[in-house]
């Protein structure tokens, strides 16, 4: 897209002590993750996602636990949290908090979106990860266990989801998302989300303070501000490919009303960024088209989330593309 996808998740610092803790010495740790303690250490740096990801791996290879993303938070609690999930906490309830986290996601990480939707008395957050060459699991299932875990301790009322539902394949620990989200669990879905009721949202946080929260929201509309200026534009378009391909696949005609602009503007600031729409259309699929096969997908479904009109459509692009069939792909990894 670009530019190097940052982000400035705090979980980054809580991985490295985990990791140091189990014993890999400092210099190893830097080496092998391209960071320093220093900057993970910094509340305002922001590090490479592929660098965030990898410390992911070393932490569950090291614990053991391929299930960490969900046991995380109850292994160390809350004392380390992005700030914009303190300003979460600051809300007048739970449903404030969930537009707030929304709002500001992306001074999160460059590859964060929550969409929060309210209807016929249910609140449906969506987790949209917008980078497809970074897709995993762990990040939203990090993501919604650590917001159960913070909104179930700031309510005096136990609640839980309707459902959820991944869009990563079954990873095999059923007893573990059980333990934390307490509902059904649907995995190889269109889309992250999860589903509640209204009203468990609309219970007041006693512990919120308007003075603290008028100070983390004047300094996230700083940085979002900040943010904003420094935007791609095929970073924007890449994003609502990925939104439309679900929905029978797309063109420039479709993203260029979904951002407000004439269709040709479009394709002339793409062409002064060295690219046109129909190689970021190329290059968004072929990296979801890998990231899916990687989540354990079938042909079928990945066919789907990709806008194929069927999956020999799809086999056919992706022999192309690699020049290996998905199926080898799959042995290959």
């Amino acid at each position: 897209m670009g530019t190097e996808v940052m982000t400035s998740f705090a979980a980054s610092q809580i991985l490295m002590e985990m990791i140091l803790d189990k014993g890999m010495p400092l210099k190893d740790f830097e080496r092998q993750t391209g960071i320093s303690r220093i900057q993970i250490e910094d509340p305002d740096a922001r590090i490479p996602m592929s660098s965030f990801l990898n410390l992911w791996q070393i932490a569950i290879d090291l614990t053991g636990d391929p299930a960490l993303a969900l046991h995380l938070r109850k292994k160390v609690g809350l004392r380390i949290v992005h700030f914009v999930v303190s300003l979460a906490q600051h809300s007048s309830n739970l449903l404030e908090a969930m537009f707030h986290l929304s709002q500001y996601a992306k001074l999160m990480s460059d590859t964060d979106k929550f969409d929060v939707f309210d209807e016929d008395g249910l609140i449906t957050i969506v987790y949209t990860n917008t980078a497809p060459e970074y897709q995993n699991r762990w990040i939203p299932e990090h993501h919604f266990s650590l917001g159960l875990r913070i909104g179930r301790s700031l309510v005096s009322r136990e609640y839980n989801p309707l459902k959820v539902h991944f869009q990563h394949a079954d990873p095999g620990y059923p007893e573990a998302y059980a333990e934390v989200f307490r509902s059904p669990i649907l995995f190889q879905q269109p889309e992250n989300m999860v589903v509640l009721k209204k009203k468990d949202l609309l219970q007041p946080i006693a512990s919120r303070d308007p003075y603290l929260q008028k100070i983390f929201k004047k300094h996230a509309e700083l940085l979002l501000k900040k943010l904003d200026g420094s935007e791609s534009l095929q970073g924007k378009v890449c994003e609502q490919i990925m939104t439309h391909l679900p929905q029978g696949g797309t063109d420039i005609k479709k993203v260029s009303r979904a951002m407000n602009m004439d269709r040709s503007t479009l394709y002339r600031q793409l062409k002064l960024e060295g690219t046109t729409f129909k190689n970021l259309l190329l290059k968004t699929r072929q990296e979801l088209a890998k990231s899916h096969l990687r989540q354990g997908m079938t042909n079928s479904q990945v066919a789907y989330l990709l806008g194929f009109s069927e999956p020999a459509a799809f086999q056919r692009a992706f022999k192309r593309w690699v020049a290996i069939s998905p199926g080898e792909y799959r042995k290959s990894l």
